[in-house]
């Protein structure tokens, strides 16, 4: 499929671009100015870089841009409107002028709050002409952000851009780990014994299995085929056969954890291997762990034999829910990248795919009974009325069909990917988010509307109407779209929820795939919904149980978990449907009704500071059943640092691996070191802050890795925000709650943590990561960047993760994969370029460090 060719004009991009067959000779350079905490300027500079003059009128650029214009700053020789969401449009006024070949116009503007990443610029510029040609893309380059002033958000942030330096310190107070003999996998299992000698694994080595253990039998076959050049023979049997892999089910007795039937004991001796399962589950797992173990270096290539050595290892999971969510409707991701993360999700025992399949800027699953769902709210591009697509949104550009802005997955493709995730003990929970977020939904329902209006069917064109069109209310939601809500008031809307929970339903069960739960998202409702709609207010009046408009989330929410009910379904959602009504459905006090309706509550807004951290222990305790989705350490779609190369939002902080490794799900305050701006976090801060109770502590199913879609313009992009975050993910929700999280001492606690922490990086940088360069087609995960400094003449460097490989050049060129490797301190006498590199040569950022 040919890429889209905005996508050009996005930053750090990971995918071609194709040269379109038109190009405008307008240039475009964006740069920002100064933050100023609520504002930020920036200057758009408008160059002519063909050679016939640039005409004054005639044309309009659009744009989509995280932040919005304030109209107040636009400068009298053009206007900037707000079309929806987060695209703009920029034409010319009279004041315009006329440009010369070679002549630039700079305008200078102000958008709201801050920016500053590369990230944070608008992207997907292309005009439209009057005269009627074809959309015509427009480059834009992004200056560098080399000062404090486009750096720091506000005078309140105190956090510093890593530096070269900075990073090579913060490295540098790892403690020392040596190699781990026999190693330990991740995630760390419950118990392992160290035993005598190695099991040689060959193409030979048969794979025997219990009955009903086929399907795990046959993955570790496959699993196993292109390590040994072959597949193994697999047959059914367990009775002890030396030189065998034996796979069967029974008790399993974990120290200090429950009969759990994810529970596994892998046993390794020289004489054979035996992986028994509390069940199936357990025995997928007690394979994964096997595979964990296996050499590194015989997943770059087939090996005559393997040298597994010997040990037992008993092991279940801390949580019975260890998650994560994927946003493919922000920007979509092809079947392949669903399948091959399912896969990473298993290798690290990951039991929970949260799939994100709607939202305002798209709907990714057919339903065929609906087809404009996907015919016109899974594609975007340049729409005057939105009649057969939607509007560009993060950079998609004006051109349909084409990745990431346009694509959904067929309903053969949804069964492909359930039966994928059922095989790998993968439950996948469908969100389908209403009634905010579903602008994508409301445009495909109002363009199957009008056509069958067209066709004079009126009665079949009302049925699945989402909206009242005689609303006059007035909102915006947190993305700036107006009209991205669906109206509780009309049938239409229920009909509509009908029809996709049957067809889900329907799909699961031809996958033969577990569904037992249906997140409804029923986040960000907007402030000023359903005010002014006439069905609204009829039903109020008719409805004696509704006393105004706050009434009608309830009643929302009421009317959709029957429906979900009926079909023998779990209610969840963010944490909004587990709360009170209120004038902004923000008020965080809990909701009793829905708690004994079981809905399951994901929360997410634990950001430091905003004053809901103890949310999820206060909806815990009130009996809801609780998924830690924690903004500041689990939204994977935060940026790393705060680098201006670094790709992602920042809104709840920067989220490295280490934000995941180090959650203490049960005393979450443990945690509370520095808000989002830096700024160190009082203790006292929390005093009478909700700490869980014994049923609260019940209640927390588990942990959720969040990644959101607004910048994953690629799979690569995907994996690069993934990983190595999910391993930190992965850690904390099966392994046993570490010790250092016991130690109530911050000092102590800290110092501990620390130790723990550099026996994970280590294990990442010599294992986790170099299985990564090949497993399951090798993943783009991301490259710290390495740290370094010249002191007395002497290069010094390190890397967050030892083991990787450190290489440098010192007459100014780019290092890359076959650059001087850096062994130790090395004397240099100027400046110096280091990046990091995997074993396959892909590189990090350049880092330059000066004498």
């Amino acid at each position: 499929m040919r890429l889209l060719l905005a996508l050009c004009s996005l930053p750090l991009m990971l995918v071609a671009c194709e040269t379109p067959p038109e190009s405008a000779p307008l240039r475009l350079t964006w740069g920002v100015v100064e933050n100023r905490g609520q504002a930020f300027d920036f200057t758009l500079t408008l160059t002519n870089a063909g050679t016939a003059p640039w005409p004054a009128s005639g044309w309009t650029l659009y744009f989509n841009s995280l932040r919005r214009i304030l109209p107040e700053s636009v400068p009298p020789e053009v206007t900037v409107e707000h079309v929806n969401g987060d695209l703009f449009r920029l034409f010319p006024t009279d004041a315009f002028p006329e440009l010369a070949p070679g002549d630039s116009l700079t305008l200078t503007m102000q958008g709201q709050y801050w920016a500053i990443k590369r990230s944070d610029a608008p992207a997907g510029f292309y005009l439209i002409f009057e005269d009627d040609r074809d959309p015509v893309p427009v480059p834009v380059t992004v200056r560098p952000f080399t000062s404090e002033r486009q750096t720091r958000r506000s005078p309140a942030d105190v956090l510093p851009v890593p530096t070269a330096a900075s990073v090579y310190r913060t490295n540098a107070a790892l403690p020392p780990h040596p190699p781990e003999t026999p190693p330990v996998i991740v995630p760390t299992p419950v118990r392992m014994t160290p035993g005598t000698g190695t099991f040689t694994l060959t193409p030979d080595t048969p794979i025997r299995h219990a009955e009903g253990l086929d399907g795990e039998a046959a993955f570790l076959a496959e699993a196993l085929a292109p390590l040994l050049g072959t597949r193994p023979p697999v047959e059914p049997g367990t009775e002890r056969r030396a030189g065998a892999v034996v796979l069967e089910t029974g008790p399993v007795a974990v120290p200090g954890i429950a009969t759990h039937d994810e529970a596994y004991r892998l046993a390794v001796t020289p004489e054979g291997i035996r992986i028994a399962g509390e069940g199936p589950a357990g025995v997928f797992y007690g394979v994964q762990s096997l595979r964990a173990l296996l050499p590194v270096q015989a997943y770059a290539g087939p090996q005559p034999s393997l040298e597994v050595p010997a040990l037992t290892l008993e092991d279940a999971p801390r949580f019975p829910y260890r998650g994560f969510h994927l946003d493919v409707a922000r920007n979509f991701q092809p079947k392949e990248a669903v399948l091959k993360l399912l896969d990473l999700m298993a290798f690290y025992k990951l039991n929970r795919f949260h799939f994100h399949l709607t939202d305002d800027e798209g709907w990714r699953l057919a339903i065929p009974d609906l087809p404009e769902l996907t015919d016109v709210g899974g594609r975007r591009g340049h729409t005057t009325d939105e009649r057969d697509r939607l509007v560009p949104s993060y950079g998609s550009g004006p051109f349909p069909d084409h990745l990431p802005g346009s694509g959904h997955y067929t309903r053969d493709d949804f069964v492909e990917i359930l039966r994928h995730a059922t095989a790998r003990h993968i439950e996948v929970i469908p969100e389908v988010d209403v009634p905010g977020h579903a602008r994508a939904a409301i445009r495909a329902m109002e363009a199957r509307h009008a056509r069958l209006l067209a066709e004079d069917r009126p009665g079949e064109a009302a049925a699945y109407r989402l909206i009242d069109p005689d609303d006059a209310s007035s909102y915006r939601s947190v993305q700036m779209w107006d009209d991205n809500v669906l109206n509780p008031c009309v049938p239409g809307t229920y009909r509509f929820l009908e029809a996709v929970f049957d067809a889900l339903v329907a799909m699961y069960a031809e996958a033969g795939a577990p569904l037992t739960t249906v997140h409804i998202g029923g986040d960000e409702v907007p402030h000023g919904v359903w005010e002014r709609s006439p069905a609204c207010a009829a039903l109020i009046a008719e409805d004696p149980a509704l006393d105004g408009t706050d009434d009608l989330w309830d009643h929302f929410l009421r009317r959709t978990s029957d429906l979900l009910a009926a079909r023998g379904l779990t209610t969840a959602g963010w944490e909004e449907i587990a709360l009170a009504a209120s004038s902004d459905h923000t008020a965080g006090v809990p909701n009793p009704g829905f708690a004994r309706r079981g809905f399951r509550a994901y929360v997410w807004n634990t950001v430091w500071g905003w004053g809901a951290e103890d949310l999820a222990y206060r909806l815990a305790n009130a009996g809801y059943p609780v998924v830690l989705s924690n903004a500041p350490h689990l939204y994977f779609d935060m940026a790393y640092d705060k680098h201006p190369e670094e790709p992602g939002f920042y809104w709840a902080g920067f989220t490295d691996t280490r934000a995941a490794f180090e959650l203490v799900p049960f005393d979450l305050f443990k945690n509370a070191r520095a808000d989002a701006l830096g700024r160190p976090l009082d203790p006292a801060t929390f005093t009478g802050r909700a700490r869980l109770t014994e049923t609260g502590r019940r209640n927390i199913l588990g942990l959720q890795g969040q990644l959101w879609g607004e910048t994953l313009i690629s799979p690569e992009r995907l994996e690069y925000m993934a990983f190595p975050k999910l391993l930190g993910l992965a850690e904390r929700a099966w392994a046993p709650e570490p010790a250092w999280a016991r130690h109530d001492d911050p000092a102590s606690r800290q110092a501990a943590l620390a130790e723990a922490w550099s026996a994970f990086a280590h294990r990442l940088g010599r294992r986790e990561l170099p299985r990564l360069d090949h497993l399951h087609g090798g993943v783009a995960y991301r490259l710290p960047p390495p740290g370094a400094v010249i002191e007395n003449g002497l290069l010094h460097a390190n890397v967050a993760f030892p083991g990787l490989t450190i290489r440098y050049t010192t007459d100014g060129t780019e290092p890359t994969a076959t650059s001087t490797v850096y062994a130790g301190p090395v004397a240099v006498t100027g400046p110096v370029k280091l990046r990091t590199f995997d074993t396959r040569g892909r590189g990090s950022r350049t880092v330059e460090v000066h004498p």
